[in-house]
């Protein structure tokens, strides 16, 4: 069952941050600028996660270590951020999205050579299909000319988020309550873009509507504070590797939603792509021996079981 519970909150992640475009692009169609949309993101969603955790009376105290821990988690998560998004403004998201995906890679080699992980075979399979079926979903070698800037940006994401993966695997938070750690990253990555309003001068965008409003809000809940919420679950429960693996479920919603509410369509490579990664997906859960009666039993373990 925690297997289950842990794949389960993986896919769930990278599905939920898959709708970043939905809810951001809107957003920038009515004016307001990149760094004012990641401070709204960010410190609406650190502000619910808090409410939230003053409702239930939790306790905040943490120690100066653990501080420091959580700050640069929010670094990494930040610029993991910034720097994914910036690069679309020099290649195309699909290639974006194909080159950002190699950080499953960076991950299992990571805990290969430094905390001396265990990786099975069919495990290193899933991982090499996935990363080729986001190669066949994000348009193959129909991407477009690599700008190099654009290029850099992007292979920063790929260490960035794989060391904020280990990272909250590895470092002294890692028995932490999810919650709890979420809210801290959440509270650094939304100081961080704060801060870089302020060097920049340019000040908050004022949300120009409602309905940019409301986008901003779902943006700072779906992908942002679930996304983070069910990844920590989901690294605390399988661990970092199989958890970056099944981050290939991100494109997959990007497109679905494209093709659902954009007008975008289905090619020949990308229906490729989507059999390549949900037979990877299929690869995870056979490893991990998920029994026929898991649903049932799901529920009510996930939903009072939060932080095991």
């Amino acid at each position: 069952m925690k297997q289950f519970r842990g794949i389960f909150l993986a896919i769930l992640s990278s599905s939920t941050f898959g709708m970043i475009p939905f809810f951001a692009l809107p957003v920038i169609q009515e004016g307001v600028g990149i760094d004012s949309i990641l401070f709204y993101r960010f410190a609406v969603s650190a502000v619910i996660v808090g409410l939230y955790l003053l409702f239930v009376k939790s306790d905040f105290r943490i120690t100066a270590k653990e501080l420091v821990t959580l700050f640069f988690l929010g670094v990494f998560y930040a610029l993991t951020s910034l720097c994914l998004t910036a690069s679309y403004l020099y290649i195309p998201s699909s290639v974006a999205t194909t080159v950002h995906f190699l950080y499953p890679v960076l991950v299992t080699t990571i805990m290969i050579l430094f905390f001396k992980s265990k990786v099975s075979l069919s495990v290193v399979t899933a991982a090499v299909m996935a990363i080729v079926g986001v190669y066949f979903l994000s348009g193959g070698k129909d991407g477009g000319v690599i700008n190099v800037r654009g290029l850099a940006l992007v292979l920063v994401t790929v260490l960035t988020y794989a060391i904020y993966i280990v990272g909250v695997n590895k470092s002294c938070v890692q028995k932490m309550d999810g919650l709890k750690m979420t809210f801290y990253v959440l509270l650094s990555s939304a100081l961080i873009f704060g801060g870089n309003l302020l060097i920049k001068g340019n000040g908050l965008d004022a949300i120009p509507s409602y309905k940019a409003g409301i986008n901003l809000f779902l943006l700072a809940l779906i992908p942002t504070l679930i996304s983070d919420f069910t990844l920590i679950l989901a690294i605390k429960q399988v661990g970092s590797t199989i958890t970056a693996i099944l981050g290939c479920m991100e494109p997959l919603t990007a497109l679905f939603l494209g093709v659902c509410f954009l007008n975008e369509t289905l090619d020949g490579e990308q229906l490729v792509g989507i059999f390549v990664i949900l037979s990877a997906v299929f690869i995870i859960i056979s490893e991990n021996r998920i029994n026929s009666d898991f649903v049932k039993r799901f529920i009510p373990v996930f939903l009072f079981n939060r932080s095991k």
